[in-house]
């Protein structure tokens, strides 16, 4: 008997309206446990080189793990996975929430949805039972709007993952938004879904697959509620104001990321103190059986927006905030709801309206161009007059609705230097000139720049860094704090350890707010729930390679897309403008030095000079079989 899984995955096509399940043995779970390294195997196996990530012929890919979607702590997560309308590589999100509860009971371990449809439909998953309907009435509502009529429909007891307008616009940045309020955010795998015509998944009823030993898993749940009581990080996650609230906290310590990353310096600083957002506090937004509850729920005083869709996340704070110049906290509130109901990635969202307001601020955008929103930095109701245009293409948002990196390809004259991202992901809203971890791993990750592609280096400062924070990371050989600006081979090899340890949670759909190397659960009580769970025999080396091997398959998926050594990069701007201000005033990263760390990140991972898995590597992974498509 399998336990942790169902030994199941359901494809679906959109086009013909038709569906089957494959059954795969259990070997294949030993090597893609979930995740997007299951996601990816899926990718490489039913699509073809260079296809359009807008059309039928791309899959998008729903799954937990073999771990994951337990109600338990650090386990409430699901995984979408995809080609990306925006890198043409490797897309994958991942999400909190009671959705990933209820796929883990819809009888199928990943949803496969190949095709588009013809018409505005839903996919319902009903105690296992998969059916079509037609989702016309729901078609061009907001996410909020879209739940309720579904839950009228079919039951106050069903879960949704719906997209919004943007979505069915296809704006390249568009997220899929579960349980209302939780983003699957990055890589626009929402425009995905309205490409196929896919207004919602919903998923009612079912079980979860049986567990090796309850008891065990029961005491860790016990263990990680007591010791996130000890540990400082996981605390400041629990306890009020939240990890939203970080920029006042935190954020000088590594400059924050002003107006587009040119200042470092913001004149409202004060805005974002605690006591600014603790009188909208409405409570949280419960991953089930996990006790650290992070998503708190804010919201300010806007009678028009839908409480329901106001749990905020780390990463709008900076995107939404100093980025675009946002001189009040209840507007980041009330931007974020925007957001959940028009199914935008707020970060990506973030770093294209910068990138219009300071290429439109140096002259290199003719303002006539925004027609009647005049876009600047802190002009609220310009902003979301903006995000209105870009959620159905309408004006200079259809511009926008490309991302950055497009949006400046359009616009030209220069604007190009303005657009900050990476393979052509916007950038996140965290500094890479003073945490060179963050630097490499926004440079190199497959995925591209993403907020948590490891832990932080502020985490490990040698002056600012968090008290505990070696206790866990020693198991994966970090043995000194390092300060966070250093550049030396010493930094490579710790951005190898602990990406891989996050790519490995990834792979198993770990909460990253819950686990180690620096949060309540160490490496070993990973691998125990792991153990609990499956009943397997396994080990912390197990765990780990499910990591290595998600970065390997990725970045051969990426290789077959064309993305080559030249897109590990960052922009220009990183590495010619020096911070202007605060106490990692003048740091800029060395562009030989940083690229000759890059060399010595893909030795050590086994990878050749295009960054590109060896054969040796591939064998070692059991993904011989992509030599016939990445040679």
């Amino acid at each position: 008997m399998a336990y942790g899984y169902h030994g199941a995955v359901l494809h679906v096509d959109l086009s013909t309206r038709t569906t089957h399940v494959e059954h795969p043995d259990d070997n294949f779970y030993r090597i893609y446990a979930g995740g997007a390294l299951m996601g990816t195997y899926y990718l490489l196996k039913h699509t073809r080189a260079h296809i359009d990530a807008l059309s039928p012929d791309n899959v998008l890919i729903f799954n937990n793990s073999v771990v994951s979607g337990y109600p338990a702590a650090g386990l409430v997560r699901y995984i979408v996975t995809t080609k990306s309308p925006l890198t043409n590589g490797i897309g994958e999100t991942r999400a909190e929430g009671r959705f990933a509860v209820s796929l883990k009971q819809s009888g199928y371990d990943a949803i496969v949805i190949h095709g588009a449809a013809d018409i505005p439909t839903g996919l319902l998953i009903d105690n296992g039972a998969v059916s079509f309907f037609d989702a016309g009435a729901e078609w061009g509502t907001t996410v909020g709007v879209c739940t309720d009529r579904l839950e009228a429909r079919f039951g106050q007891d069903i879960d949704v993952a719906a997209i919004g307008p943007a979505g069915e616009h296809r704006v390249r940045f568009a997220n899929i938004i579960s349980s209302r309020t939780h983003q699957a955010q990055r890589h626009g795998v929402g425009a995905v879904m309205g490409s196929k015509m896919l207004k919602a998944l919903v998923i009612k009823g079912g079980a979860l697959p049986a567990v090796a030993h309850p008891t065990q898993l029961d005491a860790l749940n016990q263990r990680f509620a007591h010791d996130i009581q000890h540990n400082t990080l996981s605390r400041w996650q629990l306890d009020l104001p939240g990890f939203a609230v970080w920029i006042h906290t935190h954020g000088l310590d590594t400059a924050i990321d002003t107006h587009n990353f040119s200042k470092a310096s913001f004149d409202h600083l004060d805005a974002y103190a605690a006591p600014q957002w603790t009188p909208h506090y409405k409570g949280v937004s419960p991953c089930p059986g996990c006790a650290n509850d992070c998503m708190k729920v804010y919201q300010g005083p806007d009678a028009d927006l839908d409480v329901r869709a106001s749990a905020i996340h780390q990463e709008i704070s900076g995107a939404l905030g100093p980025n675009i110049g946002t001189s009040d906290a209840a507007m980041v509130m009330r931007l974020n709801n925007l957001c959940n109901q028009l199914g935008f990635d707020p970060v990506s969202l973030g770093l294209t309206l910068s990138f219009a307001m300071e290429a439109a601020q140096h002259g290199l955008i003719d303002r006539t161009q925004f027609g009647d929103v005049d876009l600047r930095f802190g002009d609220h109701t310009a902003i979301e007059r903006m995000m209105q245009q870009i959620s159905v293409r309408s004006g200079f948002g259809d511009v926008l609705a490309e991302g950055c990196m497009r949006a400046a390809q359009r616009v030209g004259n220069g604007s190009e230097r303005f657009a900050m991202h990476v393979k052509g992901l916007e950038m996140v809203p965290i500094e890479p000139r003073s945490q060179t971890n963050l630097a490499m791993g926004f440079a190199t990750a497959p995925i591209g720049p993403r907020y948590d592609i490891c832990e932080h280096d502020w985490d490990f400062d040698t002056e600012v860094g968090w008290e505990h924070s070696l206790e866990y990371s020693r198991t994966l050989g970090i043995i000194e704090r390092v300060a966070m600006e250093d550049t030396s081979a010493k930094k490579v090899r710790n951005y190898k350890a602990l990406n891989n340890l996050w790519s490995a949670a990834d792979a198993l759909g770990y909460c990253i707010f819950a686990i180690a190397p620096t949060r309540a659960i160490s490496l070993q009580m990973m691998t125990d729930l792991l153990a609990a769970i499956t009943g397997w025999e396994t080990s912390s080396h197990e765990l780990l390679r499910f990591g290595e091997r998600r970065n390997h398959i990725m970045r051969i998926y990426n290789a077959r897309e064309g993305l080559t050594r030249a897109d590990d990069t960052l922009p220009e701007r990183f590495f010619t403008e020096p911070i202007e201000s605060g106490p990692k005033q003048g740091r800029v990263l060395n562009a030989p030095a940083f690229h000759a760390n890059i060399n010595l990140y893909f030795d050590m991972m086994g990878w050749d000079e295009r960054g590109v898995p060896r054969v040796g590597t591939r064998y070692d992974h059991h993904l011989e079989w992509t030599l016939e498509q990445v040679p």
